[in-house]
């Protein structure tokens, strides 16, 4: 699904949006969770292990409950997973389900979508043992400008919300590493686009193109 001119907004991570005809919307699904059956328009879904709901008892269940939702075909990418120290369970559980869902992203050929807490040397660790092939996606990042830098320097991506779009982060980044999300904010993906024109000086035509071919470039369909 190569994005045409129709389509003006890229919504990368949402928990409450949904597509429509100028837009693309990533809706976060569990493990586990069905895709809805009357979902709208230019929706698509990503499906994970989310270390909140992690636990040392139900990881074998997630894993295989995962399987069953990424099995639909407008599922196209794999998460959130990731690390959380703040909140989860013990390191090393999330370590394990963090590379089994790599390593599906690895099969399937999907894009990962990485919820990241605190945990940035389990997340380069698991890169340096993956050393994938398909993209990894940072979520809501809001982090520092050197931490940015070296992660974009390493191959990830990021998806980024209003709270973590500054001139610096754009500039340490590169455009054609970021994304822009909603996650489960009450405003709407139009607002975010609008806050990223006035951050980085860029009209808001040649914007809807970068993001756009940032998309076609990443998300296979």
């Amino acid at each position: 699904m190569d994005l045409h001119g129709n389509i003006k907004y890229i919504d990368f991570h949402t928990h409450k949006g949904k597509g429509d005809a100028e837009t693309v919307a990533i809706v976060n699904l569990m493990a586990g969770d069905s895709v809805p059956g009357d979902f709208s328009q230019n929706t698509l879904f990503s499906a994970g292990i989310h270390p909140w709901y992690l636990t040392a008892e139900n990881g074998w269940l997630l894993k295989s409950e995962l399987l069953l939702t990424l099995a639909h075909p407008h599922v196209i990418a794999i998460g959130e997973a990731g690390f959380d120290t703040l909140h989860g369970p013990d390191e090393e559980i999330q370590y394990d389900a963090f590379i089994y869902q790599a390593k599906l992203a690895e099969e399937l050929q999907k894009p990962l979508i990485i919820h990241c807490v605190k945990g940035w040397d389990l997340l380069v660790r698991a890169r340096k043992e993956i050393n994938p092939s398909v993209r990894w996606i940072i979520h809501g990042f809001r982090g520092k400008t050197l931490l940015a830098q070296s992660l974009a320097e390493s191959g990830f991506i990021f998806s980024l919300g209003c709270e973590g779009l500054s001139k610096e982060i754009i500039n340490a980044i590169g455009t054609d590493k970021i994304f822009l999300e909603t996650d489960d904010s009450e405003g709407d993906i139009k607002g975010v686009y609008s806050l990223f024109t006035s951050v980085s000086g860029i009209d808001q035509k040649m914007v809807t193109e970068i993001f756009r071919d940032n998309f076609n470039s990443v998300c296979c369909i």
